[in-house]
């Protein structure tokens, strides 16, 4: 019998079992795909921060991110900057791969073309109902962490439930002109609540994509013609990848032997949709809680808490700040963007909070609800004057 089982080989699931093999327990990975790295549909840009604390290496890394340049839905726009480098755009395949060899060298089993349909928890194991190319077999262990992403059937029949709050991600590799920085592009008429992106990679290659509640790949298309109509681009079939993105965290992530880790249990971003840094940081903590679970031989859920307690004290401030922000610029039109861009360079605001020594990446809701609040004031005191 297993001591641990894994569903899903995305940085997560492999995060976790790196962690857990390297304190001893035996651990399988099983993946319904057949390799590591196969999951498309991610713009793979993390934190600096990141980068450092999981050792990424550099042969994974695409471009490095010092700028960006925010455009309204009239043009206006906005430049950011800072000396030192704040992410970087990762080959999402590659770093799959590395995180992937980087568990197989301390002893993790990976089971490709292994889909895990069921899970029966009893007193002393998870029973754990697999098919694999045809075959139906099962495998024991005594603890099994769910990392196999947004919504899937597995984690809802293990009685987690489902996202409530969730939104479509779209995206396509095209051929640019010159694109030397992350541009990002807000307005109804190109992506409604959200925003849309073009990020470089390598040899004029660039990640274009967007985030919508409804008609995401429509909404796509026709972006990207009108990108190819200004020669932002070259004009030609792009092939459209989907994925759905949890805006909100599930409201229970362990019970008895069980625990969900990653896109699967919601620990994403809400303004970006970015998982990575977050569900690798999980990854940390529920690793760390089986072992203390496992030395103490207490894996009841009771025992278990503590998974979500540390992760929610971690993360749940920024979620929660980011969930708000995410919701109020749903309510905004395309002629308050314009104005709200118009009013951020005239007070300067975004200069002032960029100069702060207090300016994360990953951790930006707070600073969002902090501009909104400081140019919101500025208006209320024009208006005044």
């Amino acid at each position: 019998m297993l001591d641990v089982a894994i569903v899903g080989a995305g940085p997560t699931g492999s995060r976790a079992a790196y962690r857990l093999a390297l304190q001893g327990y035996s651990v399988a990975v099983l993946e319904k795909r057949p390799a590591a790295g196969l999951k498309t549909c991610c713009t793979g840009i993390i934190s600096q921060e990141c980068i450092s604390r999981f050792n990424i290496p550099v042969e994974v890394i695409l471009q490095q991110v010092r700028s960006a340049s925010l455009f309204s839905p009239s043009g206006n726009s906005i430049r950011i900057m800072r000396p030192e480098v704040q992410a970087c755009v990762v080959n999402r395949s590659a770093f799959d791969h590395h995180l992937a060899a980087t568990a197989q060298n301390q002893g993790v089993n990976y089971l490709f073309n292994t889909a895990v349909e069921s899970l029966e928890i009893k007193v002393d194991r998870v029973v754990l109902s697999c098919r694999s190319t045809g075959a139906v077999f099962t495998l024991d262990a005594k603890f099994v962490i769910l990392a196999c992403g947004f919504n899937t059937p597995l984690v809802r029949k293990s009685g987690f439930g489902l996202s409530r709050y969730f939104t479509t991600g779209v995206q396509a590799e095209v051929q640019t002109k010159e694109l030397k920085e992350v541009e990002i592009y807000f307005g109804n008429c190109i992506a409604p609540g959200f925003f849309a992106w073009l990020v470089p990679t390598q040899n004029g290659r660039a990640l274009a994509g967007l985030m919508s509640h409804q008609s995401a790949g429509f909404h796509l298309r026709n972006w990207l013609q009108e990108l190819a109509e200004k020669g932002k681009i070259e004009p030609a079939g792009h092939n459209i990848l989907y994925s759905g993105i949890p805006m909100y965290p599930l409201s229970r992530t362990f019970q008895d032997r069980v625990l969900v880790l990653g896109d699967a249990a919601g620990q994403v971003k809400p303004t970006t949709g970015g998982g990575i840094y977050f569900g690798m940081l999980c990854a940390d903590i529920a690793a760390d809680t089986l072992h203390k679970a496992q030395t103490t031989r207490a894996l009841k859920a009771k025992t278990l808490l503590s998974y979500e307690r540390e992760w929610r004290r971690l993360l749940q401030a920024e979620l929660r700040n980011e969930y708000l922000a995410r919701r109020a610029y749903q309510f905004i039109n395309d002629h308050q963007i314009d104005s709200l861009f118009v009013e951020l360079k005239e007070s300067q605001v975004v200069e002032s909070i960029l100069n702060g020594e207090n300016v994360s990446f990953d951790n930006h809701g707070g600073l969002l609800l902090k501009t909104l609040r400081r140019v919101l004031t500025s208006r209320v005191k024009r208006i005044f004057q």
